[in-house]
């Protein structure tokens, strides 16, 4: 068994992906099987991964399905831990021996992942920070204000998918966010790194600039789930459910943003986070 299994699912990624396999491949940190999926590629993506004479790497091979193929990745993992990848990101060369050594000194973490620095044509290397640094408390509220965890950056116990048979669902472009959602639910514990470990390719391109309708509506519809998975959890509190009512009666009549609707329940819940963890179910 390999301390880590690194999962790559990709598809027509000729242009990038050598760079996001050789960041793996020169980790620091060797300890790991590199499971590519190709995802019913058409272009020369294939060929590029089956150039690499490593024996770390295993190519499985798939007909067209991202979130069949991101299951079957994790599915064949074998490490203690799986770590993602996206084909057009590359890796500092420690962020295995970084998050390897994070989750072996705090066996209580479940997922660690990091912040990012991006990077494009036309575009200056920036750190994208997230507002969150060490354990994330009450990770599910935290969720409703957006997807904290930047997936390329995260690692996750291999024990834990397993126990609890956590896999993607088909959520259209935002599977991974709806995948943390379910891993909060679970009392995944979640460690944010305060360091960028991955460089993200930014392009015109990418889902997220593509789809962005689609993706938003998706999202709307998880945050909505998410509210009742903390009215349930939080359930002998009677007024959340009732708060979360008003809130989109409210949204519903056009009087606030969604944005502004999950800013207001994040606040008043971290304002009295201590009276609702003594009501929690």
């Amino acid at each position: 068994m390999n301390a880590i299994s690194v999962v790559m699912a990709v598809y027509n990624t000729e242009n990038t992906i050598a760079e996001a396999i050789e960041s793996i491949l020169n980790q620091s940190f060797s300890d790991f099987e590199f499971i590519i999926v190709n995802d019913g590629s058409t272009d020369n993506t294939r060929s590029v991964v089956c150039s690499y004479n490593d024996k770390r790497i295993r190519l499985i091979d798939n007909t067209h399905d991202y979130i069949q193929s991101l299951n079957t990745g994790m599915k064949a993992s074998t490490g203690k831990y799986i770590a993602r990848m996206d084909a057009d990101d590359i890796c500092h060369i420690d962020r295995l021996k970084i998050q390897h050594t994070i989750m072996e000194a705090f066996p209580e973490i479940t997922v660690c992942c990091s912040w990012m620095n991006i990077f494009g044509e036309n575009v200056p290397e920036i750190t994208v920070k997230q507002p969150y640094a060490g354990i994330v408390e009450h990770p599910l509220v935290h969720l409703l204000t957006g997807d904290f965890v930047i997936n390329p950056t995260a690692m996750i116990k291999s024990s834990f998918l397993k126990e609890h048979n956590l896999l993607y669902e088909d959520y259209t472009y935002a599977e991974d966010y709806k995948f943390w959602i379910e891993a909060a639910r679970m009392d995944a514990v979640f460690y944010v790194e305060s360091q960028p470990l991955i460089y993200r390719r930014v392009s015109d391109s990418q889902v997220t600039n593509k789809y962005r309708d689609i993706q938003k509506e998706t999202t709307s519809l998880l945050i909505k789930e998410t509210f009742s998975l903390i009215c349930h959890k939080y359930g002998n509190y009677h007024s959340l459910k009732s708060f979360c009512n008003a809130l989109y009666d409210l949204l519903d009549q056009q009087m606030i943003t969604e944005k502004e609707m999950t800013g207001m329940f994040h606040s008043l819940f971290l304002k009295n986070r201590e009276k609702f963890d003594v009501h929690q179910k």
